[in-house]
This record gives C-alpha cells, structure tokens and sequence, in this order.
C-alpha cells in the first residue's frame, strides 16, 4: 500500500575532538536517508563519518573493480588525466576533503589494496566524473535513463495536479551489487548565503546533481547522451557538478527567478568532456538541455516537438536537438502513448515512463510533482528493477525540515508559519496563528545561530498574527544578503521558518 512517510530528525552535534559532525541519519522503508548541515567541508565531513564504510566500499568494489575492471594501471592513468584536464572549484575541493578527514576519524582504513595507497580527495572527486570519464575510456558501464515531464492542460483534468507539472525519472546504471545495497538519499542545507536547501538520490560518495531537486521546486535529472565525441580539448567540469550548481546556488541565472534557465546557465558556464542530456522542471514547465564536447550547448522545451504532443517533454538517452534524432524504441514508446491519450495524472505518469522505458537496468524511479511537494521513490533490488517495486513517497516540506542549535535549543519547522515575500528585498512578513493565548518571543537569527534582531517579545491573545521585517539589525543597519531563520518561542514549543534576503 502506498504511503507517505512523516519524520522529523532530532540534530545532535556530535563533536569529535572539537570537530562537530553535522549530520544525521534515518532509514525509511529501507532507504537510507542523510541530512547534513553547514559549510561545504562540514557537510563533507558527516558524510564521511556517518557513511565512510560504504563510500570505500563503493569506490573499491564499484569504481575500481567494476567499471575499471580492477586495473590500477587504466584507474590511476586515468585518474591523472582528470586531475590535469578538469576545474574543480574549491567548495567542491573543500567538500571532499572534509569526506576524507570524517572517514579518518571514524577509523575507516583508507588504503585500498588494489591502488596499493591510501584513498584521497582526488579519488572522491574523480569518481563524481565517472559519467564525463566513461566517454572516453572502454569503461564496463551501463548509463541510461529515460524521463517524461507533463503540465498545463495535460494535467488539468486531474485534480490532484490541477494544470501543475508532473515529472517521473528512470536512472538507470548498471545494477552492480554493492551500488543495490547502498542507495542514499541526501538532503543539503547549506550555511552560504548564496545556496539553498537541495537533496539528491544518489550513492554514498557522489555529490554530484545525478537526480536533484532543490526546496524552490527546481529539479534536475541527468541522462548520457549518445554522440560522445571529444575533439577540444578545454578545461572541463564534471556534468554531475554543474547540474548541482544549478540546483544548489540560489537563482543561479540572477533573473530573479527559481527555473529550468538556472541549470542551463550552470551548465553552459562550463565546457563538458562527453554527451549529456539533462531533463530539468519546476511547477510550470520543463525543459530538455543537451551538451556535449564538440557542438556545445542546445535546449528544446515542447514548441520543438514533433512526435510528442505540446506541454509534453521526454527524454532517453539520445540527442535532438543537438544532433538529427536518432531512433530510440523508448522515445518511440513514450510518444505512441501519448499519441493515444495526451491527458496525464500522477498514476498515469509514474505507470506510462515505466511501461515504455523500463529496463532490467533501472536503479531508481522518481517521481516529483512541486506543487504537492511530493515525491515518490522505487529503489531496484538484485534481480528486480525499480520500477517494478512499489514507491517509498515522501512529503519534501518534512525531508526540508531543518534545525538550529542556535541559544542552544533545537528549533523545528512548523507548517502553520508562513513567509511572503520569500525570497524578500525590501521587507517581508511572518504570520502565524496561536491556538492559545501565550508569551511569544519572536527573532531573527542567521545560519550559524546568531541572533540579528528580536522582532517581538510580549503576550499574544489566540488568534491570526503577522509581524514584517524590514532586512534590518537591532542597529537599524541593513544586513547582507542570505539566509536567515524566524524563530516563534511560545510556552509551548519553538519553530522556524527560514527565509532568504536578496539585494
């Protein structure tokens, strides 16, 4: 039976000589869930304490043995070419550094008998290039992926949807063993001002954009594509890294706007090595980015259609807009159902991708639809796709939960306080609702706890209530751009709301 599951995580930090490890961990029908907190190195470091065991286990028995066949020679050769060839900001650097320093503390052994030395940061990172890097080494892979998105007067007969976007996504990768025991999903809440709160369906180790969504209902989900050539020879970005910038930075674009144009700019801001087709949505449209080493950047939304009916998108692995389409029975699939009935609901839409594309290789299916902030997600188990196996759903206003130890209490989340504007520039407004007359002691505090204004303290009667903020400290001074937390004190419980400043 189809479920949604309701959680909420007590964040304890732990600190390991003076290093706090900001993460927390839950499992959920099976599926491992993290949440972790901070600065690019202390979300790196929880990772690496709280999943160090299988991100060794992944790199040795998945990356090294499986895809490079167990050669330390075609593995450290290759290896060598990234590390010359590839631009890693240093968040990411950072990041993955601190996944090392957390697997030391927790006493994973790093060294790896098949490379005959210690795993490091650089291995990390070069595995998060495992799709860039497949394109031009014989690697023993399977990347797929198929996806359909669905909107407009496609969904306006549903009354779930109501005219709102619906997108399912099949990743599939070869089904190795040690991937099918270690799905993970990752939820992000960053302390730089320019970055919001994101999550990913992924591996322990892989902190790339491969299937991400971000809290402003922007998503994005990358698929190989099928024309892999490779005759310039530029600095390169991982794809995986890209997409997460476009998912991960706040309006990455600058236009004011949280939609699929900021993980086009990501990606077009950065030279790829191999195809990519990267199928990204929010509430309102989708749109379908192609790229690859040798005819850069393309996009197509529904107006470049031809086989599949308009406020449609689908994506498999094969270029077309880039290249002239090339035949894929998927692609043909998905647009002979949709020739048939062009009407979509959420069932219809998880049941059409997976009755068209789905293979013995598929991993994950996701399914998103932002306005409901749902999710629906299917995990393969050996000998059984995906798709076949009935979804774990989720609600993303519980998996965005986020807590503050902030006087040092710990603060939860409540639904019942609303902000608007959110992003804000000028000023903006809280309102909530108490069921009892109360003290209230209402604040504003920033992402490392620190308390920038008191709003409101006195006695409330039962009732509707809202208070602005005008981006201003207790000085009257005008604070920076950021993220930044309302916390509601009442007699009774503590919650926040976070709310984000953009000059």
């Amino acid at each position: 039976m189809k479920r949604t599951i309701l959680f909420s995580f007590l964040f304890i930090f732990t600190i390991i000589n003076a290093q706090i490890v900001n993460g927390d961990t839950l499992s959920v029908d099976g599926k491992k869930i993290l949440k972790v907190w901070g600065t690019h190195y202390e979300r790196g470091y929880a990772t690496g304490y709280l999943f160090g065991d299988k991100i060794k286990d992944i790199s040795e028995d998945y990356f090294i043995s499986a895809l490079f066949g167990g050669s330390s020679y075609l593995y450290e050769s290759t290896r060598i070419y990234f590390i010359a060839n590839f631009q890693i900001e240093e968040k990411y650097i950072s990041e993955t550094e601190g996944i090392i320093d957390g697997m030391i503390e927790a006493d994973i052994l790093l060294f790896s008998d098949i490379l005959g030395r210690d795993i490091d940061a650089n291995d990390i990172l070069f595995s998060n290039a495992v799709v860039d890097i497949a394109s031009m080494v014989d690697l023993d892979y399977d990347f797929g992926c198929s996806s359909l998105s669905s909107w407009g007067g496609n969904t306006s007969l549903d009354p779930e949807l109501a005219g709102d976007l619906v997108i399912t996504r099949n990743m599939d990768w070869t089904p190795h063993p040690t991937l099918l025991e270690n799905h993970l999903l990752v939820v992000h809440f960053p302390s730089e001002s320019d970055e919001v709160n994101w999550l990913s369906f992924t591996f322990p180790g892989f902190i790339g954009g491969l299937s991400s969504l971000n809290e402003n209902g922007l998503c994005a989900f990358m698929n190989m594509g099928n024309h892999n050539e490779h005759p310039n020879t530029f600095s390169f970005h991982p794809i995986l890294l890209s997409v997460r910038n476009g998912i991960e930075v706040y309006d990455y674009d600058g236009n004011y706007d949280i939609d699929p144009e900021d993980v086009q700019a990501a990606i077009e801001e950065n030279y790829q090595l191999s195809g990519s087709i990267i199928h990204t949505a929010n509430s309102q449209s989708g749109l379908i980015i192609e790229c690859n080493n040798q005819n850069g950047v393309a996009t197509r939304d529904d107006n470049d259609n031809t086989v599949i009916p308009s406020e449609h998108l689908a994506s498999t692995n094969h270029f077309r807009e880039l290249y002239p389409p090339a035949g894929c029975y998927r692609y043909d699939n998905i647009a002979d159902s949709l020739s048939n009935n062009t009407e979509m609901s959420i069932e219809r839409s998880w049941n059409l991708l997976n009755g068209a594309a789905g293979v013995y290789s598929n991993i994950h299916t996701i399914q998103y639809v932002p306005t409901l902030n749902l999710i629906k997600w299917s995990t393969a188990k050996v000998g059984t796709p995906a798709y076949q196996i009935e979804p774990t759903v989720f609600d993303t206003e519980e998996l965005f939960t986020y807590s503050t130890s902030a006087n040092p209490q710990y603060y939860q989340e409540d639904s019942f306080l609303s902000v608007s504007p959110n992003p804000f520039y000028e000023s903006t407004k809280l309102s909530f609702t108490l069921p009892k007359t109360t003290d209230v002691k209402l604040c504003i505090y920033n992402v490392k706890g620190h308390k920038i204004r008191t709003l409101l303290s006195e006695v409330l009667v039962q009732g509707n209530h809202s208070i602005s903020w005008d981006g201003t400290d207790e000085n009257g001074k005008k604070i920076s751009s950021g993220i930044y937390f309302y916390t509601l004190e009442t007699i009774y419980n503590i919650y926040t709301k976070k709310v984000i400043m953009v000059k």
